[in-house]
């Protein structure tokens, strides 16, 4: 997969590229999907996770923004693929955080993540997966 998205240009960065093969895009899909296929896939719940290639183009886009010691915002997580992305692009001195709005959706991403190469910043505090929703008290949306 990272081969072709190279071969075609999406992926021209030796970063994202290392940081795609590195997290398995497999441990993020439901069984029975194809997570290598360039096609965004149904997760439940009225979801989607987005094609590899834009994965990749949001990776690429957002690379000097993704340096060592920097923090991410991933709203809308999902499955948590490209909150562990950001993860790795980040390290272990940075912070990746994602937000999801459905709690099945934040349950899942995080066993996701669990069974992935960015596991260890999941364990150490630097890539979490919260709940978004309303603040009955405030009326904010967090």
């Amino acid at each position: 997969m990272v081969e072709q998205l190279q071969r075609y240009g999406v992926i021209k960065s030796t970063k994202v590229a290392e940081v795609m093969e590195t997290i398995d895009r497999g441990l993020f899909v439901p069984p029975g999907g194809s997570p290598y296929f360039d096609s965004p896939m149904a997760i439940g719940y009225n979801a989607t996770i987005s094609a590899p290639h834009m994965h990749a183009a949001c990776l690429e886009l957002l690379e000097d923004h993704l340096q060592p010691g920097m923090r991410a915002l991933d709203v809308g997580s999902g499955t948590g693929y490209l909150t562990a992305c950001f993860a790795l692009m980040v390290g272990p001195g940075g912070r990746a955080v994602g937000v999801e709005h459905m709690p099945e959706l934040v349950a899942s991403s995080t066993e996701n993540i669990k069974k992935s190469a960015a596991a260890p910043q999941l364990n150490d505090g630097s890539l979490s997966i919260h709940i978004a929703g309303k603040n009955v008290a405030t009326g904010y949306i967090f």
